[in-house]
């Protein structure tokens, strides 16, 4: 016992003596690892006004700092209801469209890495949709390395939650590689590969003049080896002569490896063919009133393809949009009409798309659209989609 009282006077009798090698900024001290949590808010006008370039930008996200690096959480969750008449047959279901989870974790004021899963889809392969390390030397460069979007149509970088269709554009999913093209495969846009991009010139306002994307990729898709020994070059580059509008032009150039059957028997599947495509387009961002159009053509082997789109938002009153979308979809330019309508399957396409959209808090909104498709061969369809979004 006696020993137990000398001990805890020891004890005691050492406070004073720490307290004061803590003020004594020679002394030896303790490093803490210090954790906290907080949020970061977005207004509305900053979520509308936000650039292509942008990627996915988070709104709410839950910011956890763990000492000297920062970890941001953030997600989003579309699910919808469509009733689509294809001649004479009607279905209709609810469905869920994406789950998406991100993680941006900033080691350092330069070094990053990011992390995107889609939970919500049935295809084990393709949950892991971006992953990949960042180091910014300047605004001006920054090299990424890893999984993510191809820098190939404004479109295709946007993030879900800021476009109006909610289906995507036909031929944008179609030449960008999301889906729709047999050759190229369904890979959501993305590719694994290394890039370098930056924003140059700033501007008074605080806006960036120029925004530009270079990148070397496999050409294979997500979560896949390169499955033949090309790779792809893709480029972007957009210019901002005012905040407001977007100028841009991009570009992917390689060979890929035929995925499945080509329709048009012009390429045989798991045959390297030339693979090549360009869009030029703009966006116009001015409230209430908000125009994006692009325009792509290239070719998969000797075979000519095209697409167009536009799409417009007009704001009817506080956080209601009326949004009308035109899309045009040609897989090849070369076949004249009387081949088009002898053709087994369909081979042009146009979308004709009129909807709201209610955002009832930040990135969160209803949707419903009515959408109808003229193809040259086969029934046309006609749709129905409501679609909810949930976002943080």
């Amino acid at each position: 016992m006696n020993s137990i009282r000398k001990l805890v006077m020891i004890a005691l009798a050492m406070v004073p003596l720490v307290a004061m090698a803590s003020g004594n900024e020679n002394a030896p001290s303790e490093k803490k690892i210090a954790v906290s949590v907080s949020t970061l808010n977005t207004t509305d006008s900053a979520i509308m006004a936000t650039k292509p370039h942008d990627g996915e930008q988070p709104v709410q996200p839950l910011n956890i700092h763990i000492g000297p690096s920062k970890l941001t959480l953030f997600g989003y969750a579309q699910g919808k209801y469509d009733m689509t008449k294809t001649g004479s047959t009607t279905d209709n279901s609810f469905s869920i469209a994406r789950i998406i989870l991100m993680a941006n974790a900033e080691l350092t004021r330069k070094l990053s890495f990011f992390l995107m899963l889609d939970v919500g889809t049935t295809q084990a392969s393709k949950i892991l949709h971006e992953y990949y390390a960042q180091y910014a030397f300047l605004p001006e460069l920054k090299l990424r390395v890893g999984q993510f979007k191809t820098p190939y149509t404004m479109e295709n970088i946007i993030s879900p939650t800021l476009l109006g269709n909610i289906n995507l554009n036909e031929g944008t999913r179609y030449m960008a590689g999301i889906a729709g093209d047999p050759l190229y495969g369904n890979y959501a846009g993305r590719d694994l590969g290394l890039m370098i991009t930056g924003d140059a010139i700033p501007a008074s306002d605080g806006h960036r003049y120029l925004n530009y994307s270079l990148g070397l990729f496999n050409g294979a898709g997500i979560n896949t080896r390169d499955n033949n020994r090309h790779k792809d070059v893709a480029a972007m580059l957009n210019v901002l002569p005012i905040r407001e509008l977007t100028l841009s032009a991009s570009m992917i150039l390689g060979k890929g490896n035929a995925r499945d059957v080509d329709q048009f028997a012009a390429v045989e599947q798991g045959k390297d063919y030339t693979r090549n495509r360009w869009a030029v387009g703009a966006e116009f961002n001015w409230r209430p009133l908000k125009l994006r159009t692009e325009y792509m053509w290239g070719k998969n082997g000797p075979v000519g393809n095209r697409a167009f789109y536009a799409e417009f938002w007009c704001r009817l009153f506080r956080g209601l949009d009326l949004v009308l979308d035109y899309d045009h979809l040609n897989k090849n330019t070369a076949l004249d009409k009387a081949a088009r309508e002898a053709s087994p399957a369909w081979t042009s396409t146009n979308n004709y798309l009129i909807g709201l959209q209610y955002w009832f808090y930040k990135k969160c909104r209803l949707s419903t659209q009515y959408v109808v498709s003229d193809r040259n061969t086969g029934p046309d369809t006609k749709a129905w989609i409501t679609q909810l979004q949930i976002a943080f």
